[in-house]
């Protein structure tokens, strides 16, 4: 079988054909947007790595007037090339991409000048007898994003006669705004201002676009399709582009982009040689994909179904193609460099909502939550319980819990999958003031030897060197995050840790350690806090007992007990000593 190339990322379909890349077709949406939308300015949030970019150059290459001559080709055997709408190659596409503009502090605006005029300057190569000449798109030239926008849409209309229609694409629109956000929210309020004195340019730019859109001869634009991860940009410029609609949440476009597990299914067979991958099989990998990144649900209606995070399964399945094999603590590959951008959301909602939902999420529970309709912070200084839910919605670390219902207005999300649930622990692990200080090897733990002593005592050094913070002073879930740390930590790498670890019915157990060595023991810990101020001999044992009852209750669960070789311990922290332990 001549099995297809995985090239995650924006590809044509030039592209594809070509270099025999893997295509999931997603055509049939282009079809939606054009007939069944109902609307010309869609709107369509996702979290990051989900295709979006991808869907917007498929777009850009089945409406471009320039690549009509090589349309059969490019969608030849897509559901698209059979069911041909009547707009295909009809419109100038003119694309943005704004996950490049720069957010440093004083560089925004600048910056912004300058992926405008990269993306002006594509349009007049694409369309030599449309676009501003060269010399026009220095950016030095313009004070303003609106500036040159106006400079380009009346040379637009005068080169074209009004006889041609613009197809704008504005990809990632809210990128640079939610890093600016993260990091300054006084920033964040100067660029999308609307006071009528002191507007943001960002206002000005969306304002601009306004007034050219109409599809008629003075008003070139005809239609839009915006991406981003959240609302919170265009909801804070409010009236300056108030002809949007957010599409994100309507169950036609539910797997618009991410793979559904029919997709994903075909993908592996399309591009996975099992006969060179050792110790799993298709449904063993689908297996495990489902834990690392399957579980959003983009809809609350009935009858949709999870997708998968897009970049995430491919970038996973380039891996287990390049070793042959499934890569060790895999989350590890997509976790480290999100903590940070969570981080600098969760600090824009007030402390008591960041640890209410931070509790929720980190016991596995569902959150119940009425979202607000905007989330505008040109009106409120802080997200409170149910625009931060909203938020985290947004950026992937929450999703419609399948099956919930609903209270009132009161509908549940949860956390979708075991990478996401990894990013946040890692946020949490820091605001608990847990950061590496020092090597921990739990190679004895993880050898035959089965020792937990370097486990316990390494959690006692993290406990004596935590600063004053964390969940309203230390607790049990504190200690969590101390144990599911030193685990995740280790150098020895055989260690996996999987906190709130599920038991079917028979509750959570605090914390269970998978053992990649064939000839180690894999564990599972129920952990009890005493403060020192309260600690007896008579509290200890008590906490102990009922330690071990819960491991006899979790023993009785059928995917604990199917669980190799496992050693069970109930411990009892006081302070920052373990003050009893005992397996179980």
């Amino acid at each position: 079988m001549n099995y297809k190339n995985i090239l995650p990322g924006n590809t044509s379909m030039e592209m594809v054909r070509e270099q025999n890349l893997l295509f999931v077709d997603k055509t049939r949406y282009i079809a939606w947007l054009e007939n069944g939308a109902k609307t010309n300015v869609p709107v369509f949030m996702r979290p990051r790595r989900f295709g979006k970019t991808s869907f917007t150059v498929l777009l850009n290459d089945y409406y471009d007037i320039a690549r009509k001559a090589s349309f059969e080709e490019n969608f030849a055997d897509t559901w698209i090339g059979a069911h041909k709408t009547a707009r295909a190659s009809s419109y100038c596409c003119l694309s943005f991409d704004f996950s490049i503009v720069s957010s440093k502090p004083g560089q925004v605006l600048s910056s912004f000048i300058e992926v405008l005029a990269s993306g002006l300057r594509n349009f007049s190569i694409a369309y030599p007898d449309f676009g501003l000449p060269i010399g026009k798109l220095d950016p030095s030239l313009y004070s303003s994003p609106s500036d040159l926008m106006i400079k380009f849409f009346d040379h637009f209309l005068f080169a074209s006669g009004g006889r041609v229609r613009l197809y704008v694409i504005i990809d990632e629109y809210d990128h640079f705004a939610n890093e600016v956000l993260s990091r300054d929210k006084a920033e964040f309020r100067r660029i999308t201002s609307t006071a009528e004195d002191n507007e943001g340019f960002i206002k000005q730019f969306y304002a601009c676009l306004k007034a050219y859109f109409g599809g008629d001869p003075r008003r070139p634009i005809e239609k839009f399709f915006i991406t981003g991860v959240s609302s919170v940009s265009l909801d804070s410029i409010t009236s300056g582009f108030n002809i949007a609609n957010d599409i994100s949440g309507r169950k036609e476009c539910a797997a618009m982009v991410g793979l559904t597990h029919g997709e994903l299914s075909q993908a592996i067979d399309e591009t996975v040689d099992f006969s060179r991958i050792h110790g799993v099989d298709k449904a063993g990998l689908i297996e495990v994909m489902e834990r690392l990144f399957d579980g959003y649900l983009f809809s609350d209606e009935p009858c949709v179904e999870s997708v998968f995070n897009t970049d995430m399964c491919l970038n996973y399945l380039n891996e287990v193609i390049r070793m042959g094999r499934l890569p060790d603590r895999a989350q590890d590959i997509f976790i480290s460099a999100d903590s940070a951008k969570l981080r600098g959301m969760m600090n824009l909602a007030e402390p008591s909502a960041r640890d209410e939902v931070s509790n929720l999420i980190l016991a596995r529970k569902n959150v119940p939550a009425a979202l607000p309709e905007r989330l505008n912070l040109n009106q409120v200084d802080y997200f409170y319980f149910n625009g931060l839910v909203s938020l985290l919605k947004y950026l992937g670390y929450l999703s419609f819990a399948k099956g919930s219902g609903s209270a009132g207005d009161s509908v549940e999300y949860r956390c979708p999958n075991e990478v996401y649930y990894q990013i946040f622990v890692l946020y949490c692990e820091g605001r608990c003031g847990l950061v590496k200080r020092r090597e921990i090897n739990l190679g004895d733990m993880a050898s035959k030897k089965a020792d937990i002593a370097p486990l316990l005592r390494s959690v006692e050094e993290e406990i004596s060197d935590l600063p004053d913070t964390g969940f309203a002073g230390f607790n049990e879930k504190t200690l969590q995050m101390c144990f599911n740390f030193a685990v995740r930590t280790d150098s020895s790498g055989k260690l996996r840790p999987l906190l709130e670890a599920d038991t079917g019915g028979h509750g959570r157990a605090d914390l269970v350690v998978m053992n990649s060595n064939p000839a180690g023991r894999n564990f599972l810990f129920e952990l009890k806090y005493i403060p020192k101020s309260k600690r007896t001999d008579a509290a200890v044992a008590a906490k102990l007992e009922e330690a071990k009852a819960q491991i006899r209750e979790y023993k009785a669960a059928p995917n604990i007990a199917a669980i190799p070789r496992l050693d069970c311990w109930a411990i009892v922290f006081s302070g920052d000593r373990a003050a009893a332990f005992e397996k179980a």
